[in-house]
This record gives structure tokens, C-alpha cells and sequence, in this order.
């Protein structure tokens, strides 16, 4: 089953001086191109793709992957259009260096382009008004084949029983959202920062001397194993900083 955590977990990382980090290319392409997790067979067979390939405005369908996806999670039907949007709609497109520009998802529908976190705020904004059982996950993949470590971010969803998924798109293919057992062979995810689906827009309205005052005085009812106060307050500004830009933009489109 799900272990509940209200909000924030924070964990010691511990990266081997050998281990490589690499930062340019996308969890797709390191691991889902030709491969990832398919709970259904034949999925091509039934899409049916224009006669123009290079037109970005289409998305094929899957009944097959629509159906398990209703039968896996409530509000599936949901979450396969929101992870449609991210496996084919959009290109994975690393920042320059030393760049952390959180894309709002107007920003991201517009230019069709962006990096995980900018994919997961995403898929996030199609199922923001739904109770759904998720949360977005900062932290770092490790592939084990080859020692290469990478900083990501992800949204991690739990079926109907408990069992936990993580979504990934870019991948243009019907293999995206992989239970996080099948992921243990290949690689290891190790998480610093936890929020939950529910709290997002919450923390993004709260005032931020109000969020982090019960941080400091130690006051919330779970444990911190790691207080680095620096860094959470840095992905609360951010978070703050992108939900302001998006309200406005939702405001002048309608």
C-alpha cells in the first residue's frame, strides 16, 4: 500500500565519486526508446496517424492503452489524455547551463517544448481540478548499466490498489507510465522533495513567511531527515513565481 506523506520528504543523497551526472538529454531517451512498460499488446495497430506526419497538432489514440488506464486508475480516462499530451505533443528541450526557467503549461502548450519539470507541471495542469492520488517528485535517476546519474522531476501516480507509477513523457510511444517495481532493474530513483497533488495549489497560494515559519520551529507531524532550508525555499519561489505567471496568462486567454 501507499505510504502517506502529507507533503515533504527530504532524504540524504549520497552519489559516488565515480558516478557521471548528465543533464542534456531526456528520461526517454535514455530509457524508454524502444522499451518502457507496456501493459497492452498491438498499440499501434489501432492508431491511425494523418496523412501530413509532420502535423504536431495531432495525437494518436490508443483504445487498448485508454482502456487499461481506466481500468488502472480512478479518473484513467483523465490521466490518459493528460499523459497523451506529454508523450506526443510535446519535445523534450534541455535549458542552457546554469538555466532553471519553469515553463508555465500556457507557455508549454504554446512552444510545445521543455524539459521534465515543464512536462510535469504539464500533465499536472490537465488534472488539477480532479482528487487524484499523485504527487510530483524532485530528485535523481540513477541508471544502474552505466553509473550515470541525472537531477529530474516527476509525477508519481497510484492505482486503485496503492501501487505506485511514474509518468514520463517525450516518448512517443504507448510506454510512459511504468509501475515502479518494473523500474528497479535498470535503475534506482532516489527522492529529495515530495509534494503531493492535492497540496500543489495550496502551496503555490501560500504566503511564503507563513509556509516556512512552522518548518523552523520544527512544528509539522512528519520528519525531516535532511533540513535544507535554502533549497526547499528555492522550489517554493519557483513554484510561486510560475502559478502567478499562469493565473495571469488563464486570465488574458479568457
Amino acid at each position: 500500500m501507499k505510504c502517506f506523506i502529507p507533503l515533504v520528504t527530504f532524504i540524504m543523497i549520497a552519489i559516488s565519486p565515480c558516478t557521471n551526472v548528465f543533464a542534456d538529454i531526456s528520461y526517454a531517451d535514455l530509457f524508454l526508446n524502444g522499451k518502457g512498460y507496456r501493459p497492452v499488446n498491438d498499440t499501434w495497430e489501432i492508431n491511425t496517424f494523418p496523412l501530413n506526419a509532420g502535423d504536431k497538432t495531432y495525437l494518436p489514440e490508443s483504445l487498448l492503452y485508454k482502456e487499461w488506464c481506466s481500468s488502472t486508475f480512478d479518473d484513467g480516462e483523465q490521466i490518459y489524455d493528460a499523459y497523451r499530451e506529454i508523450a506526443f505533443a510535446l519535445e523534450y528541450h534541455a535549458e542552457p547551463p546554469k538555466t532553471d526557467y519553469w515553463q508555465t503549461p500556457v507557455e508549454t502548450a504554446q512552444c510545445k517544448q521543455g524539459d521534465c519539470e515543464d512536462s510535469v507541471f504539464f500533465f499536472f495542469s490537465k488534472l488539477a481540478q480532479l482528487d487524484i492520488d499523485g504527487e510530483i517528485v524532485w530528485g535523481w535517476v540513477i541508471d544502474k548499466t552505466n553509473s550515470t546519474a541525472f537531477a529530474h522531476v516527476w509525477y508519481q501516480l497510484y492505482d486503485k490498489h496503492g501501487l505506485a507509477y511514474i509518468v514520463e513523457g517525450f516518448s512517443r510511444d504507448w510506454n510512459g507510465i511504468l509501475p515502479v517495481g518494473f523500474l528497479s532493474n535498470n535503475e534506482e530513483r532516489i527522492p529529495t522533495f515530495i509534494l503531493s497533488h492535492t497540496l500543489i495549489n495550496k502551496v503555490a497560494e501560500e504566503d511564503i513567511k507563513d509556509f516556512f515559519w512552522p518548518i523552523e520551529q520544527l512544528q509539522y507531524s512528519w520528519n525531516l531527515f535532511a533540513m535544507d532550508k535554502a533549497a526547499i525555499k528555492d522550489i517554493f519561489f519557483k513554484l510561486q513565481d510560475m502559478f502567478g505567471r499562469y493565473k495571469a496568462q488563464m486570465v488574458s486567454c479568457n
